[in-house]
């Protein structure tokens, strides 16, 4: 019979070290808890079978699909992807994964010939919608707005007009809910602007004013800016602009795709109708929303693109209702308008449901605080995930 010894502590005869077993291994039964690292050759069995540990994950890997190694091989993250159409998967997937939104922040707009300081809060868990009074340093109309990494929103064209021309930007702080004053000027004025974001890196701004031909590109990071791009079809004044995870669209007297990485634009063939006046809701879940007709008001269906070839996927019925000039902004699973013009500016409240493409009256996203409130500013909330920064 083996022998037993009981001993509160075991160490090697010079008081610190290792502590060897020469001739065979040693057995426990409970739990064994220890400080520092474990190194050993050989296996790491469970129950008599190797132990598999994922590979390891990072910010760079993000939304990848993990691939079998075979029998001989090692498990590895995908990042060529599969996704959406079937091309660019692994930026899809990084792109959705990347951001849990939470709250919609609709901001300033106008009625008549006022315009607003105005910024209402909409929780998507509850779809409650709040007034949270005048946070924008400015008012404005026909603009637009992108989220930072450190959930500031940037509020583009703010002239304390309704049809300002401006380089003007406001900033609020959707952490505390608060007015965060003025961010630095663009570096063109713009009129009527809308703006296609690489996430969370940078807003191409377009609309009238000076230079306007060129895409005012503006680092939400540091707030620098300068005149990008050229537009091939000239001044872009009151366009409708969407974005993908690596493409922008932007659709006003001319229709084009435009390359995040090279910022080089290129022609979008079969185009939605919209002239620009009516706009568009973009998805993080590979589609956006286009009004397919013009003139300031539609009732016409919104067709369902494809976020990185533009492509017509589907029509999505407004159910005979009215909308032109709206505002919105995307949640994970829901899209939303918050106000919006059908021969007045208005409060109206509207939600996508993406699970089904369909499309209605919703009061609870109604805004409040103010008359009414056709193009203004939408702009998402919520924790940017295991690392993610950007696109």
């Amino acid at each position: 019979m083996a022998s037993r010894i009981k001993v509160d502590e075991v160490t090697n005869l010079n008081g610190s070290g290792n502590v060897s077993f020469p001739t065979g291994g040693a057995s426990f039964q409970g739990n064994v808890g220890v400080v520092g690292n474990i190194d050993f050759s050989g296996q790491l069995l469970q129950n008599g079978q190797p132990f598999v540990t994922l590979p390891q994950q990072t910010a760079a890997n993000l939304g990848a699909v993990l691939r079998s190694g075979g029998t001989s091989g090692t498990a590895y993250w995908d990042t060529t992807g599969e996704g959406a159409s079937g091309v660019a998967g692994f930026s899809q997937s990084k792109y959705k994964a990347g951001f849990n939104i939470t709250r919609g922040f609709s901001c300033c707009g106008y009625r008549g010939a006022q315009s607003w300081r105005n910024v209402n809060r909409l929780v998507h868990s509850t779809f409650t919608q709040s007034n949270l009074g005048d946070l924008s340093n400015w008012s404005g109309a026909y603009i637009d707005g992108k989220p930072s990494t450190t959930m500031n929103a940037y509020i583009f064209a703010t002239g304390n007009s309704w049809d300002a021309t401006t380089n003007q930007v406001s900033k609020i702080n959707m952490n505390t809910e608060s007015n965060a004053g003025a961010a630095t000027s663009m570096s063109s004025s713009r009129n009527r602007a809308s703006a296609m974001g690489r996430d969370f890196l940078y807003a191409y701004v377009h609309g009238g004013g000076s230079n306007s031909s060129n895409t005012v590109k503006y680092n939400l990071s540091t707030e620098s800016s300068n005149n990008s791009t050229s537009h091939p079809n000239g001044s872009q004044n009151n366009p409708a602009c969407g974005q993908g995870a690596t493409v922008g669209w932007i659709r006003q007297g001319g229709a084009q795709a435009y390359d995040f990485a090279t910022e080089v634009y290129r022609s979008w063939t079969d185009s939605p109708g919209t002239d620009g006046s009516n706009k568009t809701l973009s998805s993080r879940n590979g589609f956006s929303y286009w009004n397919t007709c013009g003139g300031y008001r539609t009732s016409c269906d919104w067709h369902l693109r494809d976020s990185y070839t533009g492509g017509r996927m589907a029509s999505v019925s407004k159910q005979g209702i009215t909308t032109g000039e709206e505002s919105m902004h995307t949640g994970n699973e829901y899209g939303f308008i918050c106000g919006q013009y059908d021969g007045n500016q208005n409060n109206n409240g509207y939600l996508f449901t993406y699970a089904s493409h369909t499309f209605q009256r919703d009061s609870r996203m109604d805004r409040s605080g103010i008359s009414g409130s056709a193009s203004a500013a939408g702009v998402e909330f919520g924790t940017l995930m295991y690392g993610y920064t950007g696109m």
